[in-house]
């Protein structure tokens, strides 16, 4: 695993722009014959691994909707009501206080919900601080909505911890959001408390 990093930290500095699937490409081959097997979580696709079987509840549920022909159109834009209500009854267990529908919108995947938080964020001047290394989707959705990327870099002898300085440096009256990924993609690193606390 340790070639695998050094390995990926030589590929960042030759290639700034190395996506996360030339970096899974990369772990992947670096694990040998004679390894334990590495089940790559990079794609989202629990069929492609017998270790995440589906529930039969969940199976049941989407054939039961299908047969209902009551989901048959189009969703409203932002989910269906009690998709909304169900998730922000399941979310505000952890607040101290309550969402409700209002407060959720449902996405087709991450991608759509970066495009349409990029878009809520845009207007001209704005700029927004990415993660190097981090998820490409940031950068197209800014550059197709006009906003100004400004890239901060992870520290990998601190276990990818933001660099504090560069976001100080890089702040300014324009810039709409700093974005965290927390757990990092594509290092895999899960920032502390503490850590999270400086960051704001």
């Amino acid at each position: 695993m340790e070639s695998a990093v050094g390995t990926m930290n030589h590929e960042f500095k030759a290639n700034s722009t190395i996506t996360i699937k030339g970096i899974l490409s990369l772990l992947m081959e670096s694990v040998g014959e004679n390894s334990k097997r590495v089940i790559s979580l990079g794609i989202g696709d629990p069929t492609l691994s017998t270790c995440f079987p589906n529930t039969k509840v969940a199976e049941e549920a989407v054939a039961d909707a299908l047969h209902s022909a009551k989901f048959h159109g189009y969703a409203p834009t932002p989910g269906l009501l009690q998709a909304r209500s169900a998730i922000a009854k399941y979310l505000s267990d952890d607040l101290p206080y309550e969402l409700s529908s209002d407060d959720v919108f449902i996405t087709c995947g991450c991608t759509q919900a970066i495009d349409v938080s990029v878009a809520l964020l845009a207007r001209p001047g704005a700029n927004i601080l990415l993660p190097r290394p981090g998820f490409p989707i940031y950068e197209l959705s800014a550059a197709f909505r006009q906003v100004e990327v400004r890239h901060y870099d992870l520290l990998p002898e601190k276990g990818w911890e933001v660099d504090l300085d560069a976001i100080e440096a890089l702040a300014d009256q324009n810039t709409v959001a700093v974005v965290i990924i927390n757990p990092g993609n594509p290092c895999g690193n899960v920032y502390s408390y503490h850590h999270l606390e400086k960051v704001c």
